[in-house]
């Protein structure tokens, strides 16, 4: 027996482990078991608890598990029954019990046995007060207090930060400041302060919500059919309040002025009519829609009837018109406004007679009975015949009658006019199907009527005393010292600069500003409940005591404090004394709250400490794993901190088993009020070299760099008209406009420039002009004012002359000649024994060609990959031996072929095939196009 109980506990500490860790252990078994024999060995069952939950048991608990779960001879343990204890909440196999009964809920949500904190108990009950205020406001306003701070939780752990909850509390709006801190400290998390565990709330908000309906569950007859408070069958005798409010309805929903129907009948606007034109009136603006009798148009008009028989038809008009509204609501605008409960607006049933009445509940009861054994979803059909825009929830009664059919559910002539005159829409027709569905499906819920109580804030509301005279407990307090150093930090964090916060409080620049607004100044910096600092009110006191202005005592010398806050950037009368030493802005930098002083540990946790680190190293650097892709999938905001259980989880992940011991001092260390630093563990764990200071490295490589000799120009030419051929080569292929660089440089358009500037334009220009050009360009176009600028205008109308002449429209007659280039391949030349050797070569190859009839181009073209017109030398030697034509010309032949028709491309000496080619078919007497 002490066994099987031992066991018993084990399993119900693992249960509420495996539901907080959202863990399904038979996955995890599984990779054992290859064969799905549903047992594995017992080291390797402890091995995965270990692995999976983080749990080391004892050898008594693994003694009881083995005797439990049937250590075969073999040595293994039949884990698949132990999933089934762990996972199912309820025995399949148990057909005397409901699963309801055998069910095995965890006490709390994240399995804590108590995860909210004891309160006194007047507190309590001031809660419970505060849950039921609640349940009614989101039950009226159909709020979810879980969707609402789910955008919050990312990890879907159920805890967010206290700002995060003051942030998106979602009313209602007589909970007051102190019913929030009693929240907050009723459900502050206990393992990790400054979150509040919202999941928890939500549950007793829905508990309480449970319990507030089965108190208000209505008595219905055995032969009546409950559906949600929306009345299927109205009362055959309405009171007058009743009436009314159908009218009221009626008159909302449809926009009917009804003051429109009763005007024409009082000429003089004295707002009384007759009876006849009233009742009239009052069938024909809402007889129909409101759906009134005769009977309750009767009551109507006995209520506003006066002692002459007249009656009161403005009067009638203004109450049912604003009965939703108040009228001149521009000139109120406190006013609150009430609009129509919910489920006050739907669609109205017809009443029939008596024995109508109980054949239709006959037939509802029928139906509902054959919908629930069916199981049928009625609403889903009907819905897809309703196509209109934004669903108008009716169709029409032939469509009501297949879909019926469609499902089964035939009913003869005589019932389906019966529930076709209970459901039709007296005005158009058309059959309300949601009406008829929750009239026939219990669970179904198409309308519902809530009726609210507004919340009682008034000054009559009583407070017990002992709720009154409660305080909240503040956070533990902390010196004035410490507080500005958190302060400073912020301000220095985030660039604060206190002075634009405060000086708009005070337009005299006096200095001082009341106490209230230097609360307002500091929330807007950011310290507040939704700021980057919770400044509670011990601490705002102490801020408020030290900067007091001793002259006014409600007043604060905002002043003070602002030159506190901004010494960390800088200090205050420096101009006055040069020589004072600045601390630098990490001196004011102070750890995340709830950081452990490591300096006051005891040689014992810092020895753990160690040992645990050189561990940890020696068996990362040993794997080789990469550490930091594991805590970061948990960091989804990239703020450097995880949790406590996700930094053990990670741990796990990269399979590094910790005791107990050693894990807390890792913690003591890491751990703040954010969670766990895991940067600076990973930075402790693996640590970097620092980047070494190479500016001053390179400076010196670039210095010996610009040292060297520049290296010497080739093929530069001697002579200025060279150099200007060159240009004027350049700027007729490229159709360059040389002006276009150079007058950027000439700001004020004198035709003058700097030489450093005109080198650097006709760098941009791109004319490929080697320095001892350049300079021969200088010395010509100096200017004759300063020796250090240039005359480029002169050189731009030098160059462009290539295309016009200036002036043409003073000579008309001038005849203007086109600069032409020659081809690149005819400024070189060959002495007068080359050009004989060549031209004869060149006849040996034209008489073969005209022989065999050649195509020289194809060949050539085959090397040519870019179209250029030129191929190397090599290229044009294996082309001569590709068409047989090499033994006709010697090497001595070839080089001067090569020299006779080279090309510059990029700075390689090319052979100009098309030249070479057309010269040869003119020599053959080939036509060029034509060969």
């Amino acid at each position: 027996m002490a066994a099987a109980a031992v066991a018993s506990n084990v399993e119900e500490n693992l249960r509420i482990l495996a539901q907080t860790k959202r863990i399904r252990v038979n996955e995890f078994f599984q990779d054992y078991d290859k064969l799905r024999s549903g047992f594995v060995t017992a080291p390797q069952f402890f091995r995965c608890l270990w692995q999976t939950l983080s749990v080391k048991l004892s050898e008594e608990e693994e003694r009881a598990l083995c005797m439990k779960y049937g250590l075969m001879q073999d040595g293994k343990i039949n884990y698949k029954k132990f999933c089934q204890a762990i996972e199912l909440s309820f025995d399949p196999s148990n057909i005397y019990q409901s699963p309801d009964v055998q069910e095995r809920v965890p006490l709390e949500y994240l399995g804590t046995l108590r995860s909210k904190r004891p309160m006194t108990v007047d507190a309590e009950a001031r809660l419970v007060e505060i849950l039921r205020r609640m349940q009614q406001h989101y039950n009226v306003r159909g709020i979810n207090l879980r969707t609402q701070y789910e955008d919050f939780d990312k990890h879907h752990k159920g805890v967010i930060t206290e700002s995060q909850f003051y942030r998106s509390f979602p009313g209602p709006i007589d909970v007051s400041e102190e019913d929030m801190k009693t929240l907050v400290e009723k459900y502050n998390d206990p393992n990790t302060p400054g979150l509040v565990n919202y999941l928890n709330l939500h549950h007793d908000v829905q508990a309480v919500h449970k319990y507030v309906q089965q108190e208000n569950v209505p008595k219905h007859p055995a032969n009546e059919r409950n559906v949600d408070f929306v009345p299927l069958f109205p009362s055959s005798d309405p009171t007058l309040a009743e009436i009314l409010d159908k009218v009221r309805v009626a008159v909302f929903k449809n926009g009917i002025r009804t003051i429109e129907f009763f005007k024409d009948h009082d000429k003089l606007r004295s707002g009384v009519i007759t009876e006849n034109q009233f009742v009239c009136g009052l069938a024909l603006a809402c007889g129909k829609e409101a759906q009134l009798s005769r009977q309750e148009i009767q009551k109507v008009v006995e209520y506003y009837r006066l002692p002459d028989g007249r009656i009161l038809y403005k009067q009638f008009s203004e109450a049912m018109e604003n009965a939703f509204n108040i009228p001149n609501l521009e000139k109120k605008p406190t006013e609150t406004i009430e609009r129509p409960a919910r489920g006050t607006l739907f669609r109205g049933l017809k009443p029939l007679i008596e024995e109508d009445e109980l054949k239709i509940m006959d037939i509802l009861n029928t139906i509902a009975d054959k919908v629930t054994k069916e199981r049928i979803m009625l609403y889903q059909y009907f819905k897809d015949f309703d196509r209109s825009t934004a669903y108008t929830r009716v169709v029409t009664p032939s469509q009501f009658a297949r879909i019926l059919h469609f499902v089964g559910l035939d009913l003869n002539p005589v019932d389906l006019n019966l529930i076709l005159n209970k459901f039709q829409d007296p005005t158009s027709g058309d059959v309300n199907y949601p009406a008829f569905v929750q009239a026939v499906d219990k669970q179904f819920v198409a309308t519902t009527i809530e009726e609210v109580e507004p919340p009682n804030i008034g000054p009559d509301r009583t407070v017990p005393p002992a709720l009154q005279e409660k305080k909240w407990i503040e956070s533990p307090p902390v010196t004035f010292k410490e507080l500005m150093a958190r302060i400073r930090h912020i301000a220095l964090t985030y660039r604060l600069r206190a002075n634009e916060y405060f000086q708009d409080y005070d337009p005299l620049r006096t200095g001082s500003i009341t106490i209230p607004q230097f609360r307002r100044g500091l929330a807007s910096m950011g310290f507040s409940k939704l700021g980057q600092h919770d400044l509670n009110d011990n601490q705002f006191e102490m801020l408020a005591e030290h900067y007091a202005n001793p002259a006014k005592p409600d007043q604060v010398i905002w002043t003070n404090f602002m030159s506190d806050v901004e010494s960390v950037f800088t200090q205050a009368g420096l101009e006055l004394t040069p020589s004072a030493t600045v601390p630098r802005q990490e001196y004011f930098r102070v750890p995340k709250p709830g950081t452990i002083d490591w300096e006051n540990a005891t040689k014992d946790h810092i020895d753990i400490f160690n040992a645990t680190m050189d561990r940890i190293r020696k068996r990362v650097e040993h794997r080789r794993v990469l550490c930091e892709p594991v805590f970061r999938d948990f960091d989804r905001h990239n703020i450097g901190h995880i949790s406590r259980t996700q930094f053990r989880q990670c741990l796990t992940m990269l399979e590094i088993p910790l005791e107990e011991s050693e894990m807390q001092s890792l913690e003591a260390l890491y751990s703040n009020d954010y969670g766990v630093d895991y940067r600076k563990f990973l930075k402790d764990l693996l640590p970097c070299e620092p980047v070494p200071f190479m500016y001053i490295k390179r400076m010196e490589e670039i210095r010996l760099a610009n040292a060297r000799k520049a290296l010497p120009e080739q093929r530069a030419v001697t002579d200025l008209e060279s150099v200007f051929l060159k240009i004027k080569t350049k700027v007729c292929k490229q159709r360059v406009r040389v002006h276009e660089f150079m007058k950027d440089y000439d700001k004020l358009h004198s035709g003058r420039m700097l030489k450093t500037s005109f080198r650097r334009a006709l760098n941009l220009a791109r004319l490929d002009l080697l320095e001892s050009e350049i300079a021969m360009l200088e010395d010509k176009y100096q200017s004759g004012q300063d020796v250090d600028y240039v005359d480029y205008l002169r050189f731009c109308q030098e160059i462009e002359s290539i295309f016009t002449k200036d002036n043409l429209e003073k000579t008309p007659l001038e005849e203007v000649e086109q600069f032409k280039p020659d081809e690149e391949w005819k400024v070189g030349e060959l002495t007068e024994q080359e050009g004989e050797i060549t031209s004869k070569c060149l006849l040996r190859l034209a008489e073969k060609v005209y022989k065999n009839r050649m195509q020289l181009y194809p060949l050539f073209e085959d090397y040519d990959r870019v179209h250029n017109g030129a191929v190397s030398q090599s290229q044009f030697r294996r082309v001569l031996m590709e068409l047989e034509l090499a033994p006709l010309a010697n090497d001595t032949d070839i080089q001067l072929i090569c020299k006779k028709y080279q090309v510059q491309i990029g700075g390689r000496a090319d052979v100009n095939y098309i030249a070479f080619c057309q010269t040869v078919y003119q020599l053959a007497g080939f036509d060029i196009n034509k060969p």
